[in-house]
């Protein structure tokens, strides 16, 4: 049990905003701490049996009243948790910070629906949000199979995922601020008991969520399987190394984040593993956020390399069992953490890290935050923004050709890889049915950023209209699954899938339509 619990509940232990009454006996101060130990552990079931016994034996209990406040939020059942609190005082700053917490929650997904599927309960704003199901459900049954076998652990309870329809929500649900969003990146957590994601209905192009999803999938199989007690480098590392598995895929690392590494090990550069806590969602720039998780990730691959994948189920169940994480590591690995990390530094700086110039870290762009310069983010010059935007003025004209000789000087001029900039030039060369450049340009784009919607969907674009279908098929469904709010996306689809003869893939992408028209 930690010393923070412990002080907790020395302070919170006795107080009873019904008659004021305190319990000095240890029987129920042990009971209080084995039952808040359970609770952060998320062994709700546990945490529920010892609840229940002590508000039978000490009703009047504030404390008992407030581990049961607490065992409901995690629940996810937030109504019931805000009824209990009005049985518990407000004498204690904790107490009153909870209190908060499930309010704002309550507040948030008060409009929220619930669907379920074998192993999952989604919670959503009813409305076009439930495009999202289809998908999700394919990304966390898969992982719930594929993650199950590598971490042998399958969760009996079934895991609660909620959509917040925009950051706004999600940062008063959570703790991060607007500005750690916007900074890091970061859209979705795994905290209290369930996954919290923001819709990716809510940016301008979507976002990699699937994948992401699995990743948060991660976070609750370890926390669940090693009680919580995982340190914070290590939980994020194994989430990242293992995100695509549950679609048979092992390449993690994307290029952007093989090129930081690459370059922070060539500089002697490092985001130190203390400097990563509370959370990587608080470190200061996208490209510190991307150096964090390519640093942990590799340090689990390597482990993973050197061990086995085992290694990562022998940890947690260690964690388990109350074997504190260095001396278990010491004893699995047969090196103390920084001997690892020396270890790792010399394998990772072996391994041939890719660097590519000028690519950098995209950053999440949301809509509605009306400022007009971020058309042109990432082009690294001004120059290069002017004839970005001269292209724009002539091809709004009607000018093609004239647009593509900007757009290819504004490349040249550029300092970085825009993929905004790639897919101007490549979308005007497909209206002009300059296809063999148009492919050129976003093949080499999408060797850089894999999942950038517009690339993809241009893509399926190209295919569509040079009539080379099982091609457009292919990028029109990785492109709705990135965005599946692009209408676009779904009438090519659903065109695309009736001359193919494809009568319930048809069928299905209209109804998903239908969701969002």
């Amino acid at each position: 049990m930690t010393r923070e619990i412990k002080i907790f509940f020395s302070l919170l232990l006795g107080i009873s905003a019904l008659s004021g009454t305190t319990f000095a006996a240890p029987t129920l101060t042990d009971k209080v701490l084995k039952g808040y130990e359970l609770a952060q552990d998320w062994d709700l079931i546990a945490a529920e049996n010892i609840s229940d016994t002590l508000l039978k034996e000490h009703p009047e209990s504030g404390d008992a009243h407030f581990l049961s406040a607490r065992i409901e939020f995690l629940k996810g059942n937030y109504e019931h948790a805000g009824e209990i609190l009005k049985r518990v005082g407000d004498s204690y700053e904790e107490v009153a910070k909870f209190r908060k917490r499930v309010e704002a929650t309550r507040k948030a997904t008060k409009n929220f629906v619930t669907r379920e599927t074998a192993h999952f309960r989604f919670r959503y704003e009813e409305g076009p949000d439930e495009v999202l199901l289809i998908y999700a459900e394919e990304a966390l049954e898969k992982s719930y199979q594929v993650l199950g076998k590598i971490l042998d652990h399958y969760p009996q309870e079934k895991v609660l995922i909620e959509f917040y329809p925009d950051r706004q929500p999600f940062s008063k649900i959570s703790p991060l601020t607007l500005q750690d969003i916007l900074t890091s990146g970061t859209v979705a957590l795994c905290k209290y008991n369930r996954i919290m994601m923001i819709s990716p209905g809510s940016l301008v192009r979507g976002f990699n969520w699937m994948d992401t999803l699995s990743h948060e999938y991660v976070h609750y199989l370890l926390t669940k399987k090693s009680r919580n007690r995982l340190p914070l480098w290590t939980h994020e590392g194994i989430a990242k190394l293992l995100e695509t598995r549950w679609r048979d895929d092992s390449e993690y690392l994307s290029p952007i984040m093989e090129t930081i590494l690459s370059g922070a090990l060539k500089n002697d550069y490092r985001i130190a593993l203390e400097d990563m806590m509370p959370s990587l969602a608080k470190l200061k720039t996208p490209k510190d956020v991307q150096l964090a998780y390519a640093e942990v990730s590799t340090m689990m691959e390597f482990l993973a390399e050197s061990k086995g994948m085992e290694i990562f189920t022998q940890l947690l169940e260690d964690l388990s069992n109350g074997i504190s994480f260095e001396d278990s590591f010491q004893n699995r690995t047969g090196l103390d953490i920084p001997s690892f990390q020396k270890s790792w530094e010399v394998w990772a700086k072996k391994k041939e890290l890719k660097y590519i110039p000028g690519i950098t870290a995209l950053t999440k762009e949301f809509k509605n935050e009306n400022k007009p310069e971020k058309k042109f983010k990432g082009l690294g010059t001004r120059r290069a923004q002017d004839l970005t935007f001269l292209g724009d003025i002539l091809k709004s004209r009607d000018h093609y050709n004239a647009a593509i000789l900007e757009y290819q000087k504004a490349r040249e001029e550029s300092s970085t890889h825009s993929p905004i900039l790639f897919n101007k030039l490549a979308g005007t060369y497909i209206q002009t049915g300059k296809y063999d450049e148009a492919e050129l340009l976003l093949k080499e784009s999408l060797e850089y950023y894999s999942h950038f919607h517009t690339t993809l969907s241009n893509l399926g674009e190209l295919y569509f209209v040079s009539e080379r279908f099982d091609k457009a098929q292919k990028y029109f469904e990785k492109a709705v699954r990135i965005n599946p709010f692009n209408p676009f996306v779904h009438t090519r689809l659903i065109e695309l899938y009736d001359r193919m003869s494809m009568t319930e893939e048809k069928k299905l992408q209209t109804r998903l339509f239908s969701l969002i028209d």
